[in-house]
């Protein structure tokens, strides 16, 4: 058994229907909440949706929900912020197949609560219809990977895929020696974590072990995804308790990167919201255009998430002190695995 900070993901088909009115250049919604569903499929981490939207005419706001919040492994709330720029990215996708253009205000000072303000404003060609049609089967795949490469051009193609300058991105091939040291902080920092008691109570009250639970909460990692069948919490917690050790799982993680192809490591170039924002974004671009070339990927984040092991990592790369280590993923190949829960979008939509 293998438990890290995940991200869910979920498959949903949905339709969307826009009408443009070029008379009076405004945005008609008719159907809004299909469009926000595009936006709940990014994933999250631990699949904690921590996401709320509003729409008035022509303007989507997405606000932080700090109701959803992992104040353990993701103490700042930068992972949340890198989870709406992900479901950012979908909603600005998916108007632009709808031909909608789209313009985007990080955190206006003229809004009475935070959130990132999206206008569909214009109308506009290019679709993006490869990327569009990935985002319902995109998958965070946590299993063993085939050990295949990924082709060089592919990953040109990957490292493109986004044109924000805001973000970096360090690759890692994993059959070469440069990776040795990556897979060491890995290992060190899944080693800290499950050996946190906070970090495994945390991540413990994120799974649904009944199907009962997933049916009601709709979020969190289902037991399916988890790899294990549909048990009573109080079994479940037992057994985790009893299996999930930090050296197993350390062991677990090198496996997990050595049957994939590459590593990627998103730095940001400010630790700031926005750049969290971006990052998510830049992330998002990147695993739909894997998506659509028949690569998986998972996420392999925790020399991120522990701030010494994150400070190693960042002296080892040489990083500046405005830099910071933000995502780390692998990438290969393998089978298509479960998927987990969204909530509607009337259970995100404030009123």
């Amino acid at each position: 058994m293998h438990l890290l900070f995940y991200w869910a993901d979920s498959r949903v088909k949905v339709t969307c229907e826009v009408k443009l009115d070029n008379q009076k250049n405004k945005v008609e919604i008719m159907d809004i909440d299909k469009l926000i569903y595009y936006a709940t499929l990014a994933p999250s981490g631990h699949n904690t949706q921590p996401w709320k939207f509003s729409v008035d005419n022509n303007v989507v706001r997405m606000y932080p929900d700090f109701d959803r919040t992992l104040p353990v492994v993701d103490e700042d709330n930068h992972a949340l912020y890198i989870s709406l720029g992900c479901a950012l990215e979908n909603l600005v996708i998916s108007a632009k197949h709808e031909g909608l253009k789209s313009s985007v205000d990080y955190f206006p000072s003229d809004e009475n609560e935070e959130c990132i303000r999206i206008t569909l404003n214009g109308e506009t060609n290019q679709s993006e219809q490869e990327l569009f049609e990935t985002i319902p089967i995109r998958q965070s795949n946590r299993s063993m990977y085939n050990q295949k490469e990924i082709p060089s051009a592919d990953i040109e193609q990957l490292l493109q895929a986004s044109e924000l300058n805001t973000i970096t991105i360090k690759t890692f091939n994993t059959k070469e020696n440069n990776v040795e040291p990556i897979i060491e902080l890995v290992k060190e920092a899944c080693k800290i974590q499950f050996n946190d008691r906070q970090f495994v109570e945390e991540l413990i009250s994120w799974i649904r072990f009944t199907k009962k639970e997933v049916q009601t909460k709709k979020d969190g990692l289902t037991a399916k995804v988890m790899g294990f069948p549909y048990i009573p919490r109080w079994l479940g917690r037992i057994i985790l308790k009893i299996f999930v050790k930090p050296k197993n799982e350390a062991e677990k993680a090198e496996k997990q990167i050595r049957s994939s192809s590459n590593l990627f490591l998103f730095i940001s170039k400010r630790n700031d919201k926005r750049h969290w924002v971006e990052t998510g974004r830049v992330f998002q671009r990147t695993v739909l255009t894997a998506t659509s070339l028949g690569i998986v990927h998972a996420h392999m984040n925790m020399p991120c998430e522990v701030e010494s092991v994150r400070k190693k990592m960042s002296d080892h790369l040489g990083l500046n002190p405005h830099e910071r280590p933000m995502l780390l993923i692998r990438l290969g190949y393998a089978a298509e695995v479960a998927r987990s829960p969204r909530r509607s979008p009337e259970e995100v939509l404030m009123n």
